[in-house]
């Protein structure tokens, strides 16, 4: 295991999108998504309460999750289209605009776990990023790097009609981006071998056993998919955009 703390590289202007972001997911982790996403309901409970926390959390994903087989077939599961060859567990709204959750499952986690770890990678990774695209192909390249994430899961499972939320296909984006423009960098990353250590290893090597590590996540309960195409975006994103004049003047002027 590797946990990124911090990098070594400091940004030469306040990251602001990068803090907007944060905020934003944590705003609709904590106000908008219905309070199963925090504290889930034991497994077979039979109280009455949890049951419908649990349907009201249900209900909310099926509504803003991306959904792969609604996705392929452009209808929501409640029309029973071919593509879907299952239904998502609770209740499925009867109109739903499928595209559109392509872009607000981003901002939505399944526990305070994924939430955290998100948002920590994206704090290490994506100040330095903003810094040199500039806020708004920023913002542009971690929006589009989120949906080709989603995308690239859909394509290997497009019958599926599990739900798809969270912000770490956009945020692989960013971190395939970063490979790019810093790869020379050092992560402070805490380490797990025969015990916890705490080092700086160069950026390079952080990020290239992130990607080959997604081929081995065990389980469905992780898109590593969609980890992958998100990374691979950002990647081929940052040497298209590190051509751009404005952005070759910021590296130039970081040097």
């Amino acid at each position: 295991m590797a946990l990124p703390l911090r990098d070594d590289v400091a940004p030469r202007r306040f990251p602001w999108v990068t803090l907007a972001l944060i905020l934003a997911n944590i705003v609709v982790f904590l106000v908008l998504q219905p309070s199963a996403f925090q504290s889930q309901p034991e497994p077979g409970t039979t109280d009455p309460h949890e049951a419908h926390r649990m349907v009201d959390a249900e209900r909310f994903a099926n509504r803003w999750a991306a959904i792969p087989c609604e996705v392929v077939s452009g209808k929501p599961v409640s029309q029973h289209p071919s593509a879907c060859h299952d239904r998502p567990d609770g209740p499925t709204p009867a109109h739903k605009l499928v595209f559109l959750a392509l872009l607000t499952s981003i901002f939505l986690h399944g526990g305070v776990a994924h939430i955290g770890g998100n948002m920590l990678f994206l704090w290490v990774f994506g100040n330095n990023v903003e810094d040199r695209l500039g806020p708004v192909t920023y913002l542009v390249m971690y929006l589009v790097g989120g949906v080709v994430a989603s995308l690239g899961f859909v394509l290997v499972r497009p019958h599926t009609a599990e739900t798809l939320v969270g912000a770490s296909g956009a945020i692989a984006a960013v971190m395939g981006a970063y490979l790019v423009f810093f790869p020379r960098g050092r992560i402070l990353t805490v380490v797990s071998t025969a015990a916890f250590q705490v080092v700086y290893v160069p950026a390079a090597i952080v990020l290239i056993l992130f990607f080959v590590t997604q081929f081995m996540t065990p389980g469905e309960d992780i898109a590593w998919q969609a980890h992958v195409a998100g990374m691979v975006f950002g990647f081929v994103a940052a040497l298209v955009l590190g051509r751009m004049p404005w952005i070759r003047r910021r590296a130039e002027a970081d040097a």
